[in-house]
């Protein structure tokens, strides 16, 4: 079962770079136009694959708007221009091998505008509509903006899934069976609201089925990482079969840990060999990428030009140890008792293709070696009856340590008091205003909420934690506060002025989540 996860922050309207909306047209160029192609080829060829798909409401909301795709067109000729320019630049300079990169990279950016208009027909929404239809796919849902749900308060839950599902139901024309819980965030009562809301299964880490200690993916000191790496008591059960939540009509499936980290895994995963394409170090004038990993612990000057053609050759190996080491634990969960072992790989689909440049191409493979290995098959979430076996699943999460560390830390827990005072501001003006039914009263308290729903995107908190990104993170989680404060002030002053309906607009235009939004139900 190959789960795939997809998601990008709300960045229309919010700028372009370098994590604007040039951080969605990159996803958009490298994974999910080439990975959307690749299945389109391989049913072609009656290749038989059956994926999961998962698109956070927020990553749909901005794949489904018109600015978005006309403007991701645009984005691809400045990078065909900016690949043309620079091989001019090296072919001035006698530098064949950066003029042969840069050639290789206008060749990619043209192909996949073309695939984008012609295969896809400029819209990404409906070829994942049509491959849903032809059964190659089985899609959910999330919260509506990948909130960390552990830490939410009741109201935040229950509006972070009902818009989670309203929107997947807004594009996709189906109501979803299944739910992705953000960064596997697990805790009791959470299974509670998606039967509430008609989900029958979702996803969680290993850990949190079979207990035990959580790969540890950094290494800590010994007093940090007795703080950090959560130790859970060994349960005896196994990730290979699906468990039914105990007393509750809802499945749960424990993804693999060994499958995953073959993967992802940053000390001997498959993106971090020396011959892949470097993801952190570009060229200064233009961005493109011309180094291969060459030693994962070298300094960035250090790195040697990258040989697509070498590359290449090294997808195919990395598939087939992939594909076999699927069939070797396969074959011992058998021999452990297990008949038709389930094996649950779950990944972000943006690990293909953009921080992983030939991971679509390996993903290619893999499928291909799937569909030819008799010993292996594809099977779905919905192609799982309702197990006999029942399963008490640990709180827990796939992030660093196994539970909760990664987005509530010394880093951000005052965000975490804001989060909190916002949800409390809301749940206040909803109670004592809401039966104002006048227009400008029902915009304000619909943006209002579309800001407290930004507000509570696990992505800030996520960045904030990792450093690397922490002030435009932080720029962005007070400026949707500030908003969400001056619009609920204005509520309660019910004080709609001239210049505060401007402002509304100008609002409105750049936070426009939720544009079907109904503050009524």
């Amino acid at each position: 079962m190959l789960v795939l996860h997809s998601h990008i922050p709300y960045v229309k309207h919010q700028g372009r770079w370098p994590f604007g909306e040039t951080w969605l047209f990159e996803a958009m160029a490298e994974t999910y136009v080439p990975f959307l192609t690749t299945l389109l080829r391989l049913k072609k060829e009656n290749v038989q694959t059956r994926l999961v798909l998962g698109f956070s409401p927020t990553l749909l909301e901005q794949l489904g708007s018109d600015y978005i795709r006309r403007e991701f067109v645009e984005y691809l000729k400045e990078r065909e221009k900016a690949a043309m320019e620079e091989e001019r630049i090296f072919l001035a300079q006698s530098n064949q091998a950066m003029a042969d990169l840069a050639a290789y990279y206008y060749r990619f950016y043209r192909n996949i505008r073309k695939e984008f208009l012609v295969e896809l027909d400029g819209n990404i929404i409906e070829a994942v509509n049509a491959l849903n239809d032809d059964g190659y796919l089985e899609l959910v849902t999330t919260a509506v903006s990948h909130a960390y749900l552990p830490l939410l308060d009741q109201s935040s839950l229950e509006h972070q899934v009902y818009w989670g599902k309203k929107i997947f139901e807004k594009y996709f024309h189906q109501e979803p069976q299944g739910f992705w819980l953000p960064e596997c965030g697990y805790f009791s009562g959470v299974e509670d609201i998606l039967i509430k809301h008609g989900f029958t299964y979702f996803f969680v880490d290993s850990h949190a089925v079979e207990g035990g200690r959580p790969p540890a993916e950094f290494s800590f000191g010994a007093e940090e990482e007795a703080d950090i790496v959560a130790d859970f008591d060994h349960t005896g059960l196994s990730t290979y079969r699906a468990y039914r939540i105990q007393d509750k009509p809802i499945t749960v499936f424990g993804r693999n840990a060994m499958v995953s980290h073959q993967v992802w895994s940053a000390d001997y995963g498959y993106p971090g060999d020396a011959a892949y394409r470097e993801f952190h170090k570009e060229s200064p004038r233009s961005g493109l990428k011309y180094w291969r990993v060459t030693d994962r612990n070298s300094p960035l000057d250090q790195k040697i030009l990258y040989d697509p053609a070498r590359a290449a050759s090294l997808v195919k190996h990395h598939a087939t140890h992939f594909v076999n080491s699927l069939a070797a634990t396969g074959r011992e969960a058998v021999n452990l008792g297990y008949h038709e072992p389930l094996i649950i790989g779950c990944y972000d689909t943006e690990l293909f293709g953009h921080w992983w440049w030939e991971g679509v191409a390996w993903l290619e493979e893999v499928l291909r070696g799937i569909h030819s290995t008799p010993e292996l098959s594809f099977i779905l979430p919905s192609r799982v009856s309702m197990p006999d076996e029942e399963a008490q699943v640990f709180e827990s999460s796939w992030g660093m340590g196994g539970k909760h560390y990664v987005w509530d830390n010394q880093e951000t827990g005052w965000m975490w008091d804001i989060i909190c005072q916002a949800s409390k501001e809301y749940q206040d003006i909803k109670r004592n205003y809401g039966a104002d039914s006048s227009e400008i009263s029902l915009r304000a308290q619909a943006q209002a909420l579309r800001e407290l729903i930004l507000i509570e995107s696990s992505d800030w908190l996520f960045m904030v934690s990792n450093n690397l990104t922490r002030d435009y993170a932080m720029k962005r989680f007070f400026e949707h506060y500030a908003k969400f404060l001056r619009i609920t002030s204005v509520i309660r002053e019910g004080s709609y002025s001239d210049n505060f309906i401007q402002w509304l607009e100008k609002v409105e235009f750049e936070d426009n989540i939720l544009e079907d939004l109904n503050t009524r139900r």
